[in-house]
């Protein structure tokens, strides 16, 4: 198992950080691509392509990548922009990782349309084509519904490029995209489907719940490695109690608490062919206190 540690702070510098996570025994450290955690904008958030490169710029060892680039917020030629100069630039421990994008208050409030999850999924999936090309072979011609395209050459070439990763949570984007991507992540996507983060659906995620995603996806893919997102609260403390409560027994209620709790909680996932995990913090300091049980 890999395990990989999510900034969303913005209260640390990303360096300093990546290299307290690569010291810590962390596979990797990835950035979220938002403008601020909600509810309400109480927390901003790095900028995605900076953080990843000033991370990358002081570590060694670990893979750097987003977590995930937002769709609805960036071309697909951007994204395979950033993503072809990170690899060069981190000597090869990049990916290329995107998702569709799901949280309406972002882009509302900065004057941006948050589109329908039908036509989500299908704006993903058209990105994900076109990202498939530039990434293998630097260039592309693509029309469809939602984009027109075409792109002589885009650099920097490198070899291998970055993998692609696409963060996928439905039937409908499991069956369309699992087949088109190197890796995939496995999100709760009816959790945010309405465009937040409904921890009362979240409440209600299992184990089987993971295994059935598992089986859709080695359906139509059967070689693709498959990772997961997992939001940990880690400690004590009233936001513990307040966030155990809001989660309950199920999955993610095991993703809080003790640290000795969660790690095994996290590693448990294995046991569903999951060989990835990337770790999101929900209270400031779960990280470091997770590491000693999960990676020591």
């Amino acid at each position: 198992m890999e395990y990989l540690a999510n900034l969303i702070r913005l209260d640390v510098h990303p360096g300093e950080w990546a290299r307290e996570r690569e010291a810590e025994g962390w596979h990797g450290v990835v950035c979220s691509d938002h403008y601020w955690v909600p509810p309400e904008g109480e927390r901003g958030t790095p900028h995605v392509w900076t953080t990843l490169a000033t991370m990358a710029a002081h570590t060694e060892r670990v893979l750097v990548g987003p977590s995930f680039a937002n769709n609805l917020l960036r071309s697909p030629v951007e994204f395979c922009h950033a993503s072809l100069s990170l690899q060069r630039d981190s000597g090869g421990r990049a990916e290329a990782a995107l998702g569709a994008g799901w949280m309406r208050e972002e882009l509302e409030r900065t004057g941006q349309p948050f589109p329908p999850a039908p036509e989500r999924a299908r704006r993903f999936r058209e990105a994900v084509l076109v990202a498939r090309d530039l990434l293998d072979r630097g260039t592309v011609r693509f029309q469809g519904e939602f984009y027109d395209i075409e792109v002589p050459w885009l650099g920097p070439r490198v070899t291998p490029p970055p993998p692609l990763v696409a963060s996928l949570g439905g039937p409908w984007t499991i069956r369309e995209i699992a087949p088109l991507v190197d890796r995939v992540e496995l999100t709760i996507g009816r959790a945010t489907r309405s465009g937040s983060n409904d921890l009362a659906l979240l409440a209600e995620v299992e184990l089987d719940d993971v295994r059935s995603m598992v089986s859709q996806i080695r359906a139509v893919n059967d070689q693709v490695s498959i990772g997961m997102l997992a939001h940990v609260a880690v400690g004590d403390g009233p936001a513990i109690v307040e966030r155990q409560r809001a989660l309950g027994k199920g999955l993610f209620g095991r993703f809080v608490g003790e640290p000795d709790r969660v790690a095994e909680t996290v590693r448990s996932l294995g046991d569903l062919g999951i060989t990835r995990v990337q770790v999101t913090e929900t209270v400031p300091g779960s990280l470091e206190r997770l590491a000693p049980a999960l990676l020591g």
